[in-house]
């Protein structure tokens, strides 16, 4: 009897988290089978291959020619930012926050207007404590702090096309 009570509280629980429209991080991307086609002016960078590697992950076709496709994802500009926080007591930074920013455009058919699509920006921070008897180390630490704000940022650039893409009118 305790099981079958137990049960049933655990399947009222859940019933009512999906009913109010809760989804896990990340749920929602995938991308159906959409035909995209990403402009860029680095395709080679680390973070632009990382993109590419993902929205192929997430059921996109990346097509060659912009009539080709469903939506088209320009990369104007991405840039990883350097803040000191902190200084110890010799002036040398002893905290650092790292700020990498992505300025995007994205355009399906049924946004196409007569001017420049509007241009987006996401971005992800991230701060350390720096210590320089460890300085080899820190190095490694930034740049996974950097690989993973790079995840942060086409998780929710992922999150944005599909929403895009599934609000679109079908005809």
């Amino acid at each position: 009897m305790m099981k079958i009570r137990i049960l049933l509280i655990m399947l009222v629980a859940c019933s009512l988290v999906a009913a109010c429209g809760f989804q896990l991080r990340g749920a929602g991307t995938e991308l159906d089978n959409a035909k995209i086609w990403v402009l860029s002016k680095t395709p080679n960078s680390n973070f632009e291959r990382t993109l590419k590697q993902r929205l192929t992950s997430q059921g996109a076709k990346l097509v060659d020619a912009a009539e080709d496709s469903q939506m088209q994802l320009a990369v104007v500009g991405y840039d990883t930012e350097k803040r000191t926080v902190a200084r110890d007591s010799f002036g040398r930074a002893s905290e650092l926050e790292l700020i990498f920013t992505l300025k995007y455009q994205l355009l399906t058919p049924s946004m196409v207007t007569e001017g420049e699509p509007e241009t987006q920006t996401l971005s992800s921070r991230r701060e350390f404590a720096y210590q320089r008897t460890l300085e080899s180390g820190q190095v490694n630490e930034q740049q996974r702090l950097v690989d993973d704000m790079h995840q942060d940022v086409i998780n929710r650039l992922l999150l944005q096309m599909a929403t895009t893409l599934h609000l679109k009118p079908h005809s």
